[in-house]
């Protein structure tokens, strides 16, 4: 098994010690990453579950705080994945993530779901909505978001 672990601004590389078959990255673009995914983990974000769902990939999500615990608890509702607490040890973690990547039920929840989520925010007139209250040169040099209503 290969991963990739995004840091972000609050941990740095040399405050986790990743095995060799772990690339530990700052930022990387979540789309790409998750179309060559099996399993994403996550904290549940609304972002990065989103943008999994979106992907068609199933999540273990271990939520810190925040939107997390819902967003975990709707993942695990629909099938589309597992959650865990925060101080899960690797042994709980492996068994998730052997889980997710051999029963193919987590897969299909996930790609229907995802399928479910894409259809609203295709029809969702909120993007350009949100779109016209920003000045044309903003918008133009804007990377494009996916809107998630799940």
């Amino acid at each position: 098994m290969r991963g990739v672990v995004t840091l972000g601004d609050t941990i740095a590389p040399h405050e986790i010690a990743a095995p060799p078959n772990v690339t530990l990255l700052h930022s990387a673009p979540h789309d790409r990453l998750m179309q060559a995914a099996s399993v994403v983990v996550t904290h549940g974000g609304h972002g990065t579950v989103c943008r999994a769902l979106v992907q068609k990939k199933p999540l273990l999500v271990i939520p810190h705080g925040r939107d997390q615990n819902d967003n975990a608890v709707r993942v695990t509702a629909r099938g589309a994945g597992l959650s865990l607490p925060q101080d899960a040890g690797t042994a709980e973690i492996h068994v998730a993530l052997k889980r997710l990547l051999t029963e193919p039920s987590f897969a299909e929840a996930a790609g229907k779901l995802g399928a479910a989520v894409g259809e609203d925010a295709a029809r969702s007139p909120v993007v350009e909505l949100l779109e016209s209250l920003v000045p044309a040169r903003a918008v133009k040099n804007a990377n494009p978001r996916m809107l998630c209503m799940a």
